[in-house]
């Protein structure tokens, strides 16, 4: 892979090379074409570690894909890939499995929660840097409740306004992710609670408040719905919070701008 920094990008193919932008970059990604046909990756036998590799990998992707749907509510203040960012973390995980041979390693997050404890959506904005009050957050894993309270907030003195926009508003989302394995004699990559965490999860959006003055308290809760108590093991809680900016739509009303924001997963439980 090589990375263009002309003035001038294009994009697109040509002969053996293709060329594209990604999400959160400003320069051009070149790659070769060639290698290997997928039959020939299916079925040679020198291509075993290769199988092992791209089933495992195929575990991390859908694992990431589901810890970003668990907080899909927040998915809008994301400034950079976090799918990839989520894969490679899901990578790390899957690797500290020692019970399972290589092409069949688990992804337990259960068992490695403070791997994605801190995940920022951000990279440009860190949410303590922009909401500079001391925030109480708590999670109950029995309950699967979570509870947030922001003291009164000076918005000229302790809310970093970097978009310079008339308005913002909290965000919050409580939700679940099952660990993924390969059940034995299966050959994908599967979560025994699926269902339990296809749920509804709990989603808190404030009214937009102007970005000046002091603003009152906010306390709110959040509830996982629990289909079993206890949650099971192999379930994780996300608590994600943050924080979006807005200015005013074609009617008059406050609407998000987007990357105007920034959050993180701030409990894991």
């Amino acid at each position: 892979m090589a990375i263009s920094k002309s003035t001038t990008p294009m994009t697109g193919s040509m002969a053996n090379v293709t060329m594209y932008k990604m999400h959160g970059s400003d320069n051009v990604i070149i790659r070769m074409k060639g290698g290997p046909t997928r039959k020939q990756i299916k079925t040679k036998p020198q291509f075993e570690k290769v199988r092992q590799n791209n089933s495992e990998w195929a575990g991390c992707t859908r694992m990431g894909s589901k810890i970003r749907k668990s907080f899909e509510a927040m998915n809008r203040l994301e400034d950079y890939p976090v799918t990839g960012a989520l894969n490679a973390i899901c990578k790390q995980i899957q690797k500290l499995d020692t019970g399972n041979n290589q092409g069949k390693r688990a992804i337990r997050l259960s068992q490695h929660k403070d791997m994605i404890s801190g995940f920022s959506f951000s990279r440009k904005q860190v949410l303590e840097s922009v909401v500079r009050v001391p925030i109480d957050i708590s999670l109950d894993r029995t309950t699967g409740e979570a509870r947030i309270e922001i003291p009164p907030l000076n918005a000229d003195m302790y809310l970093y306004n970097f978009r310079n926009l008339p308005y913002y508003r909290i965000v919050a989302n409580l939700g679940g992710v099952c660990d993924m394995m390969i059940a034995e004699g299966g050959r994908k990559y599967e979560s025994p609670y699926d269902g339990y965490c296809d749920k509804q999860n709990g989603v808190f959006e404030s009214e937009w408040m102007p970005a000046a003055g002091v603003q009152p308290a906010m306390q709110f809760t959040l509830q996982y719905p629990l289909t079993e108590n206890p949650i099971p093991d192999e379930v994780t809680l996300l608590l994600c919070l943050g924080i979006e900016f807005g200015k005013v739509g074609v009617d008059n009303q406050p609407v998000a701008v987007k990357y105007a924001g920034t959050g993180k997963i701030v409990r894991v439980g």
